[in-house]
């Protein structure tokens, strides 16, 4: 076989040294002009011009110095004096449609602040390019590439320290810049666009769009999704089914044929439909173009980036020659199509190895799902068929050299290792694995002949490329350039450094006092460390082994080393299910699902962000990724050291055999027998001690939550102008020196102005006045300093209203000035009169506050619902209208003041506490834990702040509660055991509470697909308990009378039962919702021009998700749904200082008890675990309810905020308290630990209560003992 194998390599190397030619080709230069700014005068160097964020010598300076430089005499300086954004720029002249690579050294002098650091950067590009904020000492390069847009004629390009809405305070150097045309990018190398017109497209109205769009992964985790359930399948049934385990082979021989067939026509049309990473093809096919025009001798030729070995290129040759044959048009869906098919054959090819392995190892049923697996696998598509890479072309390589290895086929073996280094240098990382085979057996002798037969077949291969381009040493510097390119800390891969410092940092930068440069070394040498151990600790001769060995490698490499891209940890996936075929524990079927999914969100996600011309940032796909790829590596440690030293194998289960299939039969039909007459007669009933309990804690905390809600006074009479020039001034008896003047603004936006006399005949001392949108429902104050008896209001815009106005004198105190007379200009104002600003003066506060204003959303939400209740046209629709209109209740209750506006929502807040003790008392049936329940819900901080301001949050929340209580109750009722009837009643009430909840607020509608998957949950069990009826009457077997019965009850009455269910959940969960949807929109749309009207109501619709689908303004207090459960960022609601004592403040902040929120997110996760593992369906009402709502979050791309988690803090509250409940009943000694919790959930209650209140405070006692985080701002 081998001398075959020599003759076929050296007549395919004759024939391509036959038809390859020989050219040459030489790079672009430097398109910069003065690019070491080395010409000019002093400060300004020729060439390039300064530009200033924030512009003055103070703030920041832009110069030239000789001290300090990278090459010549001179480099550029950039001195940020406080945090800025300064810049040397420059304009040069470029192609459209093509490539460039932009460099440059820096070096950082110093930075302070969390902005960016120094950059070189395209002009009007957002992101995507590297910065640096230490370079220890030294100059660092930096290096992107980018592509011009179709057009695109000229390019800026700036040297800056800091970046758009990123400023920085430091010092920096800039030296030999650069920007070279080149034909296409290296592979791997993201690349961004350079074309700043595209990257400020306007939308329909002409105004540019703020903020990047940003990436959604709904795909992404939508089909992780549905894979993780195939794999499920195969795992709990298929691995146990007569039906795939014992067919014919005729049967298996045409499986494979459907298989491979499907697994082709998908590649294809994935590959033709799919965008890949243009920048990867276009690479590829510029190799290959290369290679038929010079030949292998220059393909290397120095200036030209190529840093793949000369494997693949053979690969890309021919495809190049076919692509020429075949006439296929650059950038065609063809051409892609083309250079993906070695990657998309090797998918197969792959699939059949897998196949050939199991059937030895497992029979041929099992094998052809673990080929399934596989070959219809995420993460192996997305590589091969979407991305178009060459990883799977280079695995079977690699794959032949272990599976030889583990069959002593050693010659073999290392032939294969060469042809695998010769396509990818990764190959090195699994030496250890032959090294440790060729140890074991000794096998000296065939280790001398595979690297005779290796090196020379890789020689040969190479020989071609470098006979005449530097031999052996320029095929050296190939792969040691190879090795020790893109020297960041990680580039797109999700492991231990995307959770140190962003990713694509300085491989010299420090972590723990050691730079990344040296935590790579260190990683590998533990890498093989731990792969010897597995190898050399028992059975050495094993060599079966060696497939988990070369896991070992690559996923610590990948996961704890450094350099790594996306795409490295891709070997690991067909070596966990080889290693699965050779020890048959499942447990390495677990991590083939587990890598599978980190693997294709790190593929996937990095390639959307490519595609969009950018880097992925360190955002929560990121981080849950790179966590899980940690735990994932360290439990595939702990399994192999249980399978491979401990000799602890857990086996799939095999399948069921008759009598277990009868007894689990049994054990369902159990599940449908009548209830006895005590159970049915039994109804749930809240005993005295239940009633204390609720209360108490109800009572208590409705004390403190309607304490200091807000003033029941505010100015309630009003003045609304009709038109400009309208007017009216106001005499205060005697002249005053005037101070300042406190207005009180309602409903409405527009201008005024003030002018000032000691006689109504001549105004002076103009003063323009704006009453915006942030001013409704608020006392503000205007300073004045002017004497005048006289003051004039002239409306300079209408539309807006006033309700108080009142003047101070200096020196005067806080005592507001008595008005003689007001005398207005006789015009007709469309509401009100003017003399109504000065009649309620003894109501004026002394100082602006929470407690006498608007504070936050109440600016929308309360002025909405003032709206709605006095049919004025609104001007918040960005919600449905439910939740206003409980909020005018309110204010029409008590009046148009803070509390008014606040008390429906605190209500509802407090009635929140006996719904949770309910709702804990049905899970868990003691009152102790219903109360430790509540409990912790009335300590949770952000129930607090959250029911005690006037939005509309709270509402949409305790609906939420309401429809899952009752679909728990409907979740735990059998129809086979109770009246259809009595089952529909809680359905009834869910979809009651889903329509209100979802007329309040859009968040809802997430809760209802929880709701959908509770129904089908049910309907799937009484489907079981039919299925088992059914068996249980067609085998005969049953002997209990009363049981059989049953049987024929399930049997007979299933489907009209489950289609009666089915039917009445379209009344209640659409019908009805529509219908209470619809109806909460007459005060909304009967005020408006044309009326309600089925058309206003859908458009109505249409605004409302435009506005949130296309919003890209940006928040200082936003934060990512992976923030949430830690509280990086809490939302500041509320700052007072207006007539606080010096020292003192007053703020609302909304975030969570630390206790409850830190743990509450570890609760949740070991309740899906334990619910599951026990059994206790009862309870999975628990994380549906939190994951319901949790999960949209992670795919909207909009800005969103930490109260978003809002809905999920009461389920994760129940989540504590079952885990409580669990613990107690292990360990019933340790119970002084659940009231220790609840204790340190109290401490700390009192502890924040200040910032949750609004309550005055010194500003030390929050900075010192509250402020825990700098992110932490309040």
């Amino acid at each position: 076989m081998i001398k075959s194998t020599r003759a076929a390599a050296m007549m395919l190397l004759m024939l391509l040294l036959f038809i390859l030619p020989v050219t040459s080709i030489h790079a672009a230069g430097n398109l910069l002009q003065n690019p070491g700014f080395e010409d000019g005068e002093e400060g300004a160097p020729s060439g390039w011009t300064k530009d200033m964020w924030i512009a003055g010598d103070n703030s920041g300076l832009l110069s030239v110095q000789s001290e300090d430089v990278h090459s010549g005499n001179k480099a550029a300086v950039i001195e940020n004096l406080e945090p800025n954004h300064l810049k040397w720029v420059q304009t040069i002249a470029v192609s459209a449609n093509s490539y460039y690579k932009i460099s440059g050294y820096v070096k950082i002098v110093s930075t302070a602040g969390e902005g960016l650091g120094a950059n070189i950067f395209p002009v009007g590009i957002g992101g995507g390019y590297p910065a640096t904020k230490d370079t220890a000492g030294d100059w660092q390069y930096l290096e992107f590439y980018g592509q011009t847009g179709p057009g695109q004629k000229e390019l800026g390009i700036g040297a800056a320290l800091g970046g758009y809405a990123s400023l920085i305070q430091g010092k920096a150097y800039f030296d030999d810049l650069s920007v070279e045309q080149v034909d296409a990018a290296p592979g791997g190398a993201s690349v961004i666009s350079l074309d700043s017109g595209a990257a400020a497209a306007q939308n329909g109205s002409g105004k540019a769009a703020e903020t990047p769009h940003k990436v959604s992964p709904a795909k992404l985790l939508l089909l992780s999704a549905v894979f993780s359930v195939f794999f499920a399948f195969f795992y709990n049934r298929a691995f146990r089914s007569d039906r795939l385990l014992k067919q014919p082979d005729v049967i298996y021989t045409r499986w494979l044929y459907v298989v491979f067939g499907a697994a082709l026509i998908l590649r294809i049309w994935i590959g033709l439909t799919a965008q890949g990473y243009q920048n990867d093809m276009n690479t590829f096919i510029a190799w290959g173009q290369r290679l038929v025009d010079l030949g292998p001798g220059k393909f290397y030729e120095k200036g030209y980036f190529a840093d793949y070995p000369p494997g693949y290129l053979y690969i890309l040759y021919v495809l190049s020659l076919i692509r020429g044959l075949f006439g296929f048009a650059h950038g065609s869906g063809g051409e892609n199509l083309l250079f993906k098919l070695p990657a998309i054959v090797s998918d197969l090819i792959l699939g059949w190895l897998i196949y050939r392995a199991g059937r030895k190892k497992l029979g041929s049923g099992v094998s052809i799902g673990l080929m399934l697996l596989f070959l219809f696998n995420p993460a192996v598509l997305m590589d091969s068929a979407a991305w178009g890479q060459a990883d799977s072309f280079f695995l079977v390589f690699l794959l032949l050299s272990i599976l030889c290895a583990s069959e002593q086929g050693f010659v073999r073996s290392a032939i294969f290792f060469a042809l695998a280094t010769l396509i990818k240098p990764q190959a090195l990382i699994f030496t250890p694995v032959l090294l440790f085979a060729f140890y074991h057996h000794r096998a000296w002798k065939q280790l001398a002949v595979g690297a005779l037969y290796g090196l020379g077949i890789f020689a040969v291969l190479a020989a071609p490329f470098f006979w005449n381009n530097g031999g052996l040493g320029g095929l050296i510097d190939l792969y040691k350039g190879t090795l020790s390119s893109y020297p960041y800390s990680t580039v797109n891969a999700f492991n231990l450094y995307a959770l140190t410092d962003p990713m694509w940092a300085s491989i010299d930068s420090m972590w723990l006092g050691i730079t990344y440069r040296a935590w790579g070394f260190i990683f590998i040498l533990v890498a093989v460390a731990l792969a010897a151990y597995y190898s050399f600790l028992k059975d050495r001769k094993d060599l079966s082994k060696s497939f988990f060995i070369g896991m070992v490698l690559i996923i610590v490499v990948f996961v704890f080393g450094t350099k790594m891209h996306e795409r490295y940890m891709y070997p690991a996936l067909i070596l966990c299910l080889f290693t699965y075929i050779e020890s048959r524990d499942r447990r390495f079927l677990t991590l083939f699902l587990g890598f599978t999914l980190t693997q294709y969100l790190n593929v996937g996600y990095t390639l959307a962000h490519l595609n969009a011309g950018n880097n992925p940032p360190s955002d929560g796909i990121v981080l849950v990724t790179a966590i899980a790829n940690i735990a994932l590596a360290l439990y595939m440690l702990y399994v192999g050291y249980s399978v491979y030293v401990r000799k602890n194998i857990k086996e799939l289960a095999s399948p069921a055999t008759p009598s277990e299939k009868y007894d689990a039969d049994i054990e369902l039909a159990e599940g449908i027998r009548p209830l006895a007459k005590s159970v049915r007669a039994g109804r749930f009933k809240l005993q005295r001690k239940d009633w204390i309990w609720m209360l108490g804690i109800t009572a208590v905390y409705a004390a403190l939550a309607l304490f200091h809600l807000g003033s029941t006074k505010a100015p309630e009479t009003l003045w609304e102008p009709a038109a400009s020039g309208e007017s009216f001034y106001v005499d205060l008896g005697q002249s005053r020196q005037l101070e300042r003047v406190n207005i009180f603004g309602g409903v409405g936006t527009g201008k005024f102005k003030l002018e000032f006399s000691e006689s109504p005949d001549v105004w002076n001392s103009p003063l323009d006045v704006n009453e915006d949108v942030g001013n409704v429902f608020i006392w503000k104050s205007q300073p004045l300093n002017v004497a005048a008896r006289y003051v004039k209001l002239t409306v300079t815009s209408p539309g807006f209203t006033l309700n108080e106005m009142a003047f101070y004198e200096q020196g005067g105190g806080k005592t507001p000035l008595p008005v003689a007379s007001v005398t207005p200009d006789g015009a007709a104002a469309k509401r009100g009169q003017p003399s109504n600003l000065f009649d309620e003066q003894s109501i004026i506060p002394e100082n602006s506050g929470f407690m006498n204003s608007t504070y936050f959303d109440e600016i929308y939400h309360a002025r909405t619902a003032y709206e709605y209740a006095h049919g004025i046209v609104p001007y918040e629709n960005t919600h449905p209208p439910l939740g206003k209109l409980l909020i005018s209740v309110g204010m029409e209750l008590f009046g148009v003041n803070p509390f008014g506006w606040r008390i429906i929502g605190t209500l509802f807040g407090i009635a929140m506490l006996p719904l949770i003790y309910i709702m804990a008392l049905r899970l868990f049936k003691k009152s102790l834990y219903a109360a430790l329940a509540a409990g912790l819900f009335a300590l949770d901080f952000m129930h607090f702040t959250q029911t005690r301001i006037s939005t509309i949050d709270v509402y949409g929340v305790f609906f939420i509660m309401l429809m899952f209580y009752f679909m728990q109750r409907y979740f735990t009722m059998n129809f086979y055991r109770v009246p259809l009837r009595q089952t529909l009643v809680p359905l009834f009430w869910s979809g009651l509470f889903f329509g209100i909840g979802v007329a309040s607020k859009w968040i809802v509608i997430y809760g209802g697909a929880g709701l959908a998957i509770m129904l089908a949950l049910g309907l799937f069990e009484r489907y079981r308990e039919y299925k088992a009826a059914g068996r249980l009457l067609s085998e005969g077997r049953v002997g209990d009378q009363e049981l059989k019965a049953a049987c024929h009850t399930a049997v007979g009455s299933f489907w009209k039962n489950t289609i009666i269910t089915l039917l009445s959940c379209l009344l209640f969960f659409v019908i009805i919702p529509g219908i209470i949807y619809s109806l909460s929109f007459i005060p909304v749309l009967s005020v408006s021009a044309d009326g309600y009207t089925f058309k206003g109501l859908i458009q109505a619709q249409k605004n409302m998700y435009d506005y949130h689908s296309q919003l890209v303004a940006t928040h200082p207090f936003a934060s990512s749904w992976w923030e949430w459960p830690f509280m990086k960022r809490p939302v500041w609601f509320f700052s007072g200082g207006e007539g606080l004592p010096e020292g003192q403040v007053s703020s609302i902040v909304t975030m969570g008890n630390p206790l409850i929120w830190w743990t509450g997110v570890f609760a949740m996760l070991a309740a899906v675990w334990f619910t599951v593992k026990r059994k206790d369906k009862n309870l999975y009402m628990i994380w549906i309810g939190f994951f319901s709502q949790y999960v949209p979050w992670m795919l909207v791309p909009r800005e969103t905020f930490l109260y978003h988690y809002f809905a999920m803090v009461p389920f994760m509250i129940l989540a504590i308290v079952y885990i409580m409940k669990l613990f107690d009943s292990k360990y019933p000694e340790a119970r002084y630990m659940r009231y220790a919790y609840v204790a340190g959930a109290a401490l700390l209650f009192v502890l924040f209560y200040p910032v949750l209140s609004g309550m005055q405070v010194s500003k030390e006692y929050v900075d010192v003992m509250l402020r825990w985080f700098p992110s932490w701002v309040f």
